[in-house]
């Protein structure tokens, strides 16, 4: 997850953060940054990894962004709602398989520790939970578990 922050002076001027990173600033005058620099600044930012793919124009004359990264981009879920083993291996399998890769790996055992008498779809939904609001400098530990597991229960 990325924090966006903006930094608003009572003078029109502004800054954009990422996660603390600089990306740019705006003063009154309106000179806003390029895309371009956009894309630099994104760059730099730590675990970001730049992929920049050479297409030709498309000769139909009503084409958009969209077309071009439907046919190039790799496919992904529409949601990450699917917390089965199935689902995660269809994920994976989106990406080389000598792509770097880490996680966490948690099972319907580690729900039924912290709570014996959780369903199947209890155990579900509070996984989907944990995914929806996964925050990287947290994790997945005890207690984000906890939290959804209350969560589901109406505690």
């Amino acid at each position: 997850m990325f924090r966006l922050t903006c930094i608003e002076l009572d003078n029109g001027e502004f800054a954009v953060y990422i996660n603390h990173h600089y990306l740019g600033s705006e003063d009154a005058s309106g000179e806003r940054l390029s895309l371009g620099e956009v894309l630099e600044q994104l760059s730099l930012l730590p675990g970001v990894e730049l992929q920049t793919l050479l297409e030709p124009v498309p000769e139909c004359d009503d084409w958009c962004w969209n077309d071009i990264a439907d046919r190039v981009l790799p496919s992904r879920p529409a949601c990450r709602d699917d917390v089965t083993v199935a689902g995660l291996i269809a994920r994976l399998k989106q990406y080389p398989p000598d792509a770097l890769c880490m996680g966490t790996f948690l099972l319907e055992d580690d729900f039924l520790s912290l709570d014996g008498s959780l369903s199947e779809e209890e155990i579900a939904e509070a996984m989907r939970i944990c995914d929806h609001s996964h925050d990287a400098g947290i994790g997945f530990n005890w207690d984000t578990l906890q939290f959804a597991i209350d969560h589901v229960k109406g505690r």
